[in-house]
């Protein structure tokens, strides 16, 4: 099923403009919620011990194995636009959030985070557990390994944070967010009439990164895609290729973040911890050849 062709359909036959739906459906984004809710059938596992090609050896850095989170059967998953996921195989997630928090480095937590992709028709075996420290975790209630348990999947559509905003700032330079539509909020409830908002789910896979309460912007939460639009802005006001005016800084960094938001996608997003947030970024264009070991993990705490 297409969702965005059901989404401008509905929207127009309320007798929205077309140029109002076309502009709104820009940042309207479809994700694939898991969870243990039964739906249909399987889509993916979490917990328990990964199917790993036959020699492959446990994901591993310099501290020990890496936690095994999920693995989910591509073929089983349903297809959402903007998420290129391969049509067969199996996707497998591995991190300690723990370690790869604790390096505040986007580059150094990359060590303690992974992205397998086995293909289809590959010989797989279930893997034993790794030798590992008795204490993995801080939290003494985490176990190496995870409770097993199904995944099932729902399709759900996502609006970033800042279009369901009552509050939210319509003023001229606000364009670029799209929040000078007149339309807005009934564009809005359509989109939660068509696709009614769920209690969450385990791991999400697509849509829109998740925050992490602070504010970036005015307008914007603190994502991966904030953080990388600050890192380029200000790697290009060192090198001299960008001046930005201190009361432009804001508009500057939300038009860059939205730029990151188009190039990058999240590839999963669950909370290993309840007071960690892990995410998943990769490029559309790695995602749609297969490119997995270019997926970066971003980690957060949340207190």
């Amino acid at each position: 099923m297409d969702h965005h062709q059901q989404f401008h359909r509905a929207a127009i036959e309320r007798g929205i403009p077309e140029d109002e739906v076309s502009k709104f459906a820009e940042f309207l984004r479809f994700a694939i919620w898991t969870s243990e809710r039964p739906n249909g059938v399987p889509v993916g596992r979490s917990g328990g011990l990964p199917r790993l090609p036959v020699g492959m050896e446990w994901p591993s850095s310099e501290h020990g194995p890496l936690p095994f989170v999920a693995s989910f059967d591509c073929a089983a998953l349903p297809g959402v636009d903007g998420l290129a996921l391969p049509a067969d195989g199996s996707l497998l997630l591995f991190l300690h959030h723990e370690w790869a928090h604790d390096t505040y480095s986007v580059a150094d937590e990359q060590k303690f985070a992974r992205v397998v992709y086995v293909p289809a028709g590959t010989d797989t075996a279930t893997a034993e557990e790794p030798d590992h420290d008795e204490d993995m975790f801080c939290n003494m209630t985490l176990d190496f390994v995870g409770r097993e348990y199904d995944l099932f999947a729902t399709v759900n559509a996502e609006l970033p944070s800042w279009f369901e905003d009552d509050e939210a700032s319509q003023s001229d330079d606000q364009e670029h967010l799209a929040l000078n539509l007149a339309h807005r909020k009934e564009l809005c409830a359509l989109t939660r009439a068509l696709w009614p908002e769920r209690n969450g789910a385990d791991i999400y896979l697509g849509g829109y990164s998740a925050g992490i309460g602070e504010l970036a912007t005015d307008n914007m939460y603190t994502t991966p895609e904030t953080r990388m639009a600050e890192d380029i802005l200000e790697a290009r006001e060192k090198a001299g290729e960008l001046v930005v005016p201190p009361d432009e800084w804001k508009l500057r960094l939300e038009e860059e973040a939205l730029r990151v938001m188009r190039e990058w996608v999240p590839l999963a997003q669950f909370v290993p911890d309840e007071v960690y947030q892990a995410r998943f970024l990769i490029r559309h264009d790695d995602l749609a050849a297969g490119r997995f070991d270019t997926a970066l993990s971003f980690t957060a705490f949340t207190e």
